[in-house]
């Protein structure tokens, strides 16, 4: 078996008096390889700094030197050939080289500036191992891809690393990271605010708009409608939908698995809000929407009355639950920016619904006060808060986060085009009135696409401590 050490250079932050340090420079990365293959591949990319992409540095010294064996012991032997090697005059590599490890050699990689990554090939044929002492660590001009590979693509990681404090430091600083973005304030936060949108209706117990709500309602319904469409569908298909499909990779490596549960997850999604009005319908309540027809409302009795206010909460309630869900993976999983993104587009859908169910609930088919109704639809609405804190208190894998979030995709894909879109096609508008319909659509697809002028990849970091995530399926 052939294993690969590799050290790395650094300015003498990284004292060289220990395990055999020579005088000079020391390195500031260290690392030890088992090396089974003949070659690999060292990649450098640029990472974000400052609002620009660009290398961590525009070159680095690296030291390649065989080794019998990848232990944490044949690593320390070679400490001080390592910094020897990086204090003689290095050898500069362009992008595309090949580095052939030895003693006594110094590599100066230069990076391929305008490139976003740059690579070069470790020519490892006839070592059982390889140790690099480099200049920098090699981590901090990693992007999307690790900085070592085999020639399968595969990320090899070190058996031993020097400095050994470093180990310890990269837990405190991960726990740190991990404690800093806990998703419990942001994700509960947008989940009041959500539940808050339930009390939207309080704007027509001000006359001036009921009046004008009541007389214009079919344009009032269209244009919310249409913006509501326009955001949850850009939510659906920029977020929920493509992000999925990251998250799913990381539990299943074939890509067969990862496209049958994804579909599956989608398609349930979708016809979930159906089912559950089916199954309201089945308890003896009306649909949760609470649409009657117009000879129904005529010869309402208290019996028809009591379901179809229980429909509309109950439905209400369902709803709100899956969006809980839905908003909890999202912070969970992906970061507050793409939880925020989910949340607008929630709260989108929410407003034209929500001031829907008020009309409905203080009708004439219903006849509740209207403190009654927003107190009932204020209370369904809670279970937006259920929803999030089960799926934040749960032990949910990114794998499990991909599943429920391409479930909300599939249920936000029939909120948009099933419920919303309709109301902007058979509204009985104007056609000028259904053109700013088509604008409000657009309007609200941009503002969730905007989410995305800061937004990277939700591929959740592995836990402290643990091996970097493996990327397969659809690299990124």
């Amino acid at each position: 078996m052939l294993a690969v050490v590799i050290l790395v250079q650094v300015v003498p932050a990284f004292s060289a008096g220990g395990h055999g340090h020579g005088g000079g420079e020391a390195f500031e990365w260290g690392g030890i390889f088992a090396s089974p293959e003949s070659t690999y591949l060292w990649t450098a990319q640029k990472v974000k700094s400052g609002g620009t992409m660009k290398y961590a540095d525009a070159t680095m010294k690296m030291a390649v030197l065989p080794a019998n064996a990848a232990t944490e012991a044949a690593l320390h032997a070679l400490e001080g050939e390592g910094s020897h090697s990086l204090n003689m005059t290095c050898t500069d590599v362009p992008s595309g080289g090949i580095i052939t490890p030895k003693e006594d050699a110094c590599y100066r990689l230069v990076f391929k500036q305008d490139w976003w990554q740059s690579l070069y090939s470790i020519d490892a044929t006839g070592h059982a191992a390889l140790a690099f002492f480099c200049e920098h660590v090699p981590t901090e001009f990693e992007n999307t891809a690790h900085y070592l590979k085999d020639d399968h693509g595969d990320d090899i990681e070190p058996v031993a690393e020097l400095p050994e404090e470093k180990k310890t430091q990269t837990l405190i600083t991960a726990t740190a990271k991990t404690e800093e973005e806990d998703p419990w304030g942001p994700a509960i936060g947008t989940s009041i605010i959500v539940n808050l949108v339930t009390l939207l209706g309080v704007v027509f117990m001000v006359p001036a708009l009921a009046k004008a709500a009541k007389t214009y309602a079919a344009e009032f319904e269209c244009l919310t409608s249409a913006f509501a469409a326009g955001a949850i569908g850009s939510c659906a298909f920029f977020l929920l939908l493509f992000e999925a499909t990251h998250l799913i990779a990381e539990d299943h490596e074939e890509e067969v698995d990862q496209i049958w549960r994804w579909g599956t997850m989608i398609l349930a999604g979708a016809v979930f809000p159906v089912c559950a009005n089916s199954l309201v319908e089945l308890i003896g309540s009306k649909a949760s929407e609470g649409k009657e027809s117009e000879e129904t409302a005529l010869t309402l009795n208290p019996g028809a009355r009591a379901r179809l206010i229980s429909g509309v909460l109950i439905g209400d309630f369902m709803h709100n639950l899956c969006d809980g869900f839905f908003i909890g993976a999202a912070f969970k999983g992906c970061g507050t920016s793409f939880g925020w993104g989910v949340a607008g587009a929630t709260i989108a859908h929410e407003l034209p619904q929500e001031l829907a169910d008020y009309v409905v609930l203080t009708g004439k088919d219903c006849q509740l006060h209207p403190a009654v109704a927003l107190g009932l639809n204020f209370l369904s609405g809670t279970s937006v808060l259920l929803g999030t804190i089960i799926v934040l208190s749960t032990e949910v894998s990114n794998g499990d986060i991909g599943l429920l979030l391409a479930f909300g995709g599939g249920t936000y894909l029939y909120i948009a085009f099933v419920e919303c879109m309709p109301k902007l096609q058979d509204a009985k508008v104007s056609g000028l009135v259904r053109l700013i319909g088509i604008f409000m659509f657009i309007l609200g697809a941009i503002a969730i696409g905007l989410v995305l002028l800061d937004h990277e990849h939700c591929v959740p970091p592995p836990p402290p401590g643990a091996a970097p995530v493996k990327k397969s399926g659809h690299h990124h």
